[in-house]
């Protein structure tokens, strides 16, 4: 944990930031976040400003918006806090001068707090936020606690990714922050970014496209407008300095220990892929819904997300006679959203009779140029026999070994818990909690991250599946539940076959 040092963030939710960032692009480049990056601190103010951690712009405005440009001279450090402020000093071609200052470094995710005062003047905009965007060659990223200066009893806050708002509004502090300290946190995770006033949660973002993914500087800044009054308010100035006052900053690195009492990094734990999902709902920001594309030609059904819901706390895929894109029949796939790998799966699922029609569950990644096209197919139940459970893995599209169990009940007469544990030299297949098939030879044991697919589909020329046979109504596949238990997490079930030594 490093300590005594300066960070802080805060956010201009409309403003695009170019000028004074691009100015410390070269310093550290912004990435995806993929948990690297620097270590926590705490910045206490009781130094000066320490130009190696933190930038101090001067001379220039983000845009013409701004009716001031920033001067360093309107940023101190004293008696343990940071005050930086919008006055009446004519500078850089403006009549008013304002202030900010930002981190040399990107943060990932983590808990990123301050304690904060800000002065009640319309027009005006006192922040913590963090940012990147194309001045640093990446999509724009940002978080945002933003306090109003025409409304001092209330704070906005907000995400941008790819230059789009999460939006949501204002928020009652139920305090005046002109009269009161308060303390903002917002916790970052890779699936959740959550917002805190006075540890109080205000805002929860779990939408993919709410929730940022690239590095950003942390920033403070107090600036005014005379053009954004819709939003901020006519400016006024108050005949005096606007102030905001930093009692401190800090940046937990996500996983990292509690850094002080009261802090919103205390519990918060390290992130997991791991996940039990009962399908009371279908959770859109886990699971992507295939919709209107076929997977091949081998394929008699297009993708159609009509035919995905949950009912009675299971999923239904369902395939069905109906003409949708250039074929004759609708199916159904969810897929998960982010690729997993070495661990233990479960589904406990469903499929249904009818030759020529599969339910599968499978795992698949692509060619790239991180390597050949991979999968492992942990359920493939035909429709023409479901009295057996397939198994294969490939790369390159092609099987590089297959093999079968039998089921003590069809397929599609109960469900089944279907499972297997992947690691690097060893992929043990399970049903209903007993071992079926293992691969041993790790040449043909998968090695990339890979997402996991659910879904129900037709052919008529793919020979294993038998002879299509048209149904005489919609065929619905059922999954009840599906898990995943990365390597070292504890099991999260009675019954999981991760809960066995």
């Amino acid at each position: 944990m490093r300590t005594r040092r300066t960070a802080l963030m805060v956010g201009v939710a409309t403003a695009v930031i170019t000028a004074g960032l691009a100015m410390t692009a070269a310093q550290a480049g912004p990435a995806p976040v993929d948990g690297s990056g620097p270590p926590s601190f705490i910045e206490h103010f009781d130094a000066p400003l320490d130009p190696s951690f933190w930038y101090v712009s001067d001379g220039y405005r983000n845009g013409t918006y701004m009716n001031c440009a920033f001067n360093q001279n309107n940023v101190t450090v004293a008696n343990g806090m940071l005050s930086i402020e919008l006055d009446d000093t004519p500078y850089a071609g403006q009549n008013y001068s304002c202030a900010s200052i930002q981190t040399t470094q990107n943060y990932g995710y983590g808990t990123y707090e301050t304690r904060m005062r800000v002065d009640r003047a319309s027009g005006t905009n006192q922040s913590l936020f963090t940012y990147t965007g194309p001045s640093h060659g990446d999509p724009w990223h940002e978080i945002d606690f933003e306090v109003l200066g025409k409304d001092t009893t209330e704070v906005e806050p907000n995400a941008w990714v790819n230059g789009v708002a999460a939006g949501g509004g204002p928020v009652a502090l139920g305090v005046d922050n002109d009269v009161e300290f308060v303390d903002y946190a917002f916790i970052w995770e890779p699936d959740r970014l959550r917002f805190f006033t006075d540890g109080r949660l205000v805002r929860t973002y779990t939408d993919p496209a709410q929730v940022p993914s690239y590095t950003q500087r942390i920033i403070a800044m107090t600036w005014g407008t005379e053009t954004l009054n819709d939003w901020m308010g006519p400016f006024e100035y108050p005949g005096q300095p606007v102030v905001t006052e930093y009692d401190y900053i800090a940046y937990t690195k996500l996983g990292d220990p509690c850094p002080f009492p009261g802090s919103m990094a205390c519990g918060v734990e390290a992130p997991t892929s791991s996940f039990v999902d009962e399908f009371d709902s279908l959770d859109t920001s886990r699971w992507f819904v295939s919709d209107g594309w076929a997977s091949g030609a081998a394929y008699n059904c297009t993708w159609d997300a009509g035919q995905v819901s949950t009912t009675g706390g299971a999923l239904e895929l369902t395939f069905v006679e109906q003409p949708t894109g250039d074929r004759a029949y609708a199916c159904a796939e969810v897929q998960h959203r982010k690729p997993l790998g070495y661990g233990t799966y479960e589904v406990r699922a469903q499929a249904v009779e009818n030759s020529g029609v599969v339910s599968s569950l499978a795992t698949y990644v692509p060619a790239s140029d991180a390597g050949p096209a991979e999968g492992i197919n942990l359920a493939r139940l035909l429709g023409v026999d479901t009295t057996r459970v397939r198994y294969a893995t490939s790369r390159y599209n092609q099987a590089m070994t297959t093999g079968s169990a039998t089921l003590d009940v069809p397929s599609d007469a109960a469900y089944h818990d279907y499972g297997m544990v992947w690691s690097p030299d060893r992929l043990d297949f399970y049903v209903d909690g007993a071992l079926t098939w293992s691969v041993t030879d790790p040449a043909k044991i998968p090695v990339r991250d890979a997402k996991l697919f659910l879904n129900i589909w037709g052919s008529e020329t793919t020979s294993s599946m038998g002879a299509f046979v048209p149904p005489t109504g919609p065929l619905t596949m059922r999954v009840d539940r599906v898990a995943y238990t990365a390597p070292g997490d504890e099991c999260q079930f009675t019954g999981s076959i991760a809960c066995s030594p």
